[in-house]
């Protein structure tokens, strides 16, 4: 009862907290928005600069998966096993494809210097195929002798849905900024401003093509403020959708799960994510279970790659690291919940306490795995920069790891030894600093805290 008592007092405490902003005047709203446009204008000049979106790699799986989707061909699309991804992404992409093919219905495109299209043997391309010819990118020589046209570019292409997939990271951090009660103009345009300049965020567009590692998160972090808000069926819903679009979003609703403040709303948390989920993926599994499953794990197309990492040392490659690397960080995710329930229980209802262990959880995931590409960093820098703002105070400490963590990656010593203890440091740094706020915000008394 005293736990009741107390949880009840909480919310009522945030919600007083939480009441200023819906009088905000409506000016406001439309600052917000121009920021938005602002930032969104800033990050769609920096993927342009770093010539957009690749046509090879991740690219070729990706967009067949959404094309396939979008033209109805839900056994082709289930049967693609060359990119460990949940289907989430491409469901939520697909009716734009249909709608808009003409403008971003290619499943393959070319970017200056990409030199060879990435994929002549997609179906839309099998009678006719397009080579990019060196920085132009056509026009094609046809067999008959005509000429024909070459690929599109990426933003006539799937590539610019990956802009898209940013927007909705931008929108869902605002969403935690102000349902933490720390959406001061100043710091939403910190905010911004910082997601358009993050290494990480532009990296998983221009590199490898991650945009459902962006939209994940973006739908987690929203996901993590309806939680703040008590709005346990719209968290839960935004949570599938995350996790059906990339599985390193249970990372965040771990701690989601644990500052609920009773068994109900535990409940209706996780039985709504659960059941997103499950209507998005029933039917992949129908119509090819084996890739379905490969696709979900991380097992397929041979496991984990190998990298400078600490786990690639110690000799762990294959499928053998694939399953450290997904596993080894749900597993301690679920510890330090628990454990941190069982210190501060309805404590962790509070803002700076929520997104501290979220921060400590999702930063695991970079001290388990197999390899660090720079995008790899996307979700503990956002954690990270949001723990700062969230607690009000500048942002300096989380602005110097993000910096060192980004330049590191992207240098890549020669030493590999050298290279994989200075990550781990890093990720084992996020972690710390993680459990360090969580104690700290949970020391301070209710009326302060929130």
């Amino acid at each position: 009862m005293v736990e009741e008592r107390d949880g009840a007092a909480l919310g009522h405490s945030n919600r007083q907290a939480m009441r200023p902003e819906v009088s905000h005047p409506s000016w406001r709203g439309l600052v917000t928005l121009v920021l938005l446009v602002a930032a969104t204008a800033c990050f769609v000049a920096i993927v342009s600069l770093r010539q957009g979106p690749p046509s090879v790699g991740d690219t070729v799986p990706l967009t067949s998966v959404t094309t396939d989707l979008s033209l109805g061909r839900l056994h082709a699309a289930a049967a693609q096993d060359s990119l460990p991804n949940p289907p989430g992404y491409a469901l939520l992409v697909s009716p734009l494809v249909a709608a808009f093919r003409s403008e971003v219905g290619s499943p393959a495109w070319c970017t200056p210097g990409s030199g060879t299209a990435a994929s002549s043997s997609v179906a839309v391309y099998a009678v006719r195929p397009a080579v990019a010819t060196g920085d132009r990118c056509g026009p094609v020589p046809l067999a008959d002798g005509a000429v024909g046209p070459g690929l599109p570019r990426w933003f006539r292409a799937q590539g610019v849905l990956g802009l898209l997939a940013w927007l909705a990271m931008a929108v869902g951090a605002l969403a935690l900024l102000r349902a933490s009660g720390a959406d001061t103009l100043g710091r939403q345009a910190g905010l911004l401003v910082f997601l358009a300049f993050l290494p990480a965020a532009s990296s998983a567009i221009v590199q490898l093509y991650h945009p459902e590692d962006i939209l994940s998160l973006g739908l987690a972090l929203a996901g993590l403020a309806q939680g703040l808000r008590r709005r346990w069926l719209l968290a839960g819903l935004l949570f599938g959708l995350a996790f059906l679009s990339k599985q390193f979003a249970v990372l965040l609703l771990v701690p989601a799960v644990a500052a609920a403040p009773d068994l109900r709303a535990r409940s209706r948390l996780v039985l709504a994510a659960a059941a997103v989920f499950l209507a998005g993926i029933l039917p992949f599994l129908a119509a090819a279970p084996r890739a379905t499953l490969d696709n979900l794990s991380g097992f397929s197309a041979g496991g984990a790659v190998a990298g400078s990492t600490v786990l690639t040392l110690s000799g762990v490659t294959g499928h053998v690291a694939s399953a450290v690397a997904r596993d080894a960080p749900v597993v301690f995710a679920v510890v330090l919940c628990l454990w941190a329930w069982r210190r501060f229980g309805h404590s962790l209802g509070r803002p700076e306490a929520l997104v501290a262990l979220t921060l400590a959880c999702v930063g695991s995931r970079l001290v388990f795995e197999s390899v660090i590409f720079p995008y790899y960093l996307l979700a503990t820098s956002v954690m990270i920069f949001m723990v700062d703002l969230v607690a009000r105070r500048s942002p300096y400490r989380s602005l110097a790891w993000c910096a060192a963590a980004a330049f590191f990656v992207a240098l890549h010593p020669d030493d590999q030894a050298l290279e994989a203890w200075v990550t781990l440091a890093l990720a084992v740094l996020a972690v710390g600093t993680g459990l360090f706020e969580l104690v700290r915000a949970v020391s301070v008394p209710t009326e302060v805290a929130v």
